[in-house]
């Protein structure tokens, strides 16, 4: 188990853990029994310090099962249920709370117009860099499903700037920012034409006026 990038060596998840099918409410329960080793009760007390600094955090973290490391979860510590203790191992339960659950990063390379299938069972967040090769006036990338035509169903980011070979500009939809080389530009550039969507699921097109790279996770019940 892989939380917010961390692996603990002295932790092994037990079999038992309790997975929902799918978000219930919004919310998804996973609890996980947990084997803990020690070199007794002095040094326990220390690793739970050690644990709790690790699970504990204001903001969701990803969560990594090693059974099913295509799927990320977003997940914040509900608790910490402590069980049996023995003299050199002790059990408990982690009890994390998320919503959905996503696949690795997915990766697509935007010229001119294309279409992809999406998979997954609902839309979800995305991100793009683009890298300019050559001097361009204005940027335009778009998305949405096949005959969509109103604006509030289609994603579109225009951007009235000069750009020159070598900028590199991003787009993050969950923070509806706009960046060019590390600098937001997104109150001062971004004209009203644009919209912001999450990726749907299913065949989308896309275009762009430049290669642009296009990052997402599946995302699932």
């Amino acid at each position: 188990m892989i939380f917010n990038g961390i692996e603990k060596d002295y932790i092994t998840v037990l079999r038992g853990r309790k997975r929902p099918f799918f978000s219930k409410d919004g919310e998804r329960r996973i609890e996980v029994p947990i084997l803990i080793t020690h070199d007794g009760f002095s040094h326990y007390q220390k690793l739970k310090e050690e644990i709790a600094e690790w699970l504990i955090h204001e903001e969701e973290k990803e969560l990594i099962f090693n059974d099913d490391d295509d799927r990320r979860y977003f997940a914040k510590t509900e608790d910490i249920e402590e069980g049996d203790e023995y003299l050199d191992m002790s059990f408990a339960t982690i009890v994390f709370i998320c919503h959905s659950k996503y696949s690795d990063e997915r990766h697509l390379t935007i010229n001119n117009k294309s279409s992809s299938e999406i998979s997954g069972h609902k839309s979800t967040p995305w991100r793009t860099k683009t890298v300019f090769t050559e001097k361009q006036t204005g940027y335009v990338m778009q998305f949405n499903s096949p005959g969509k035509t109103d604006l509030r169903d289609i994603n579109k980011v225009k951007l009235n700037y000069d750009l020159v070979a070598g900028d590199i500009l991003e787009i993050d939809y969950n923070k509806r920012r706009v960046t060019l080389n590390g600098k937001d530009i997104t109150k001062t550039v971004v004209i009203l034409q644009s919209n912001f969507i999450e990726l749907p699921i299913g065949q989308v097109e896309f275009s762009a006026n430049h290669g642009t790279e296009f990052y997402y996770h599946e995302r699932y019940y």
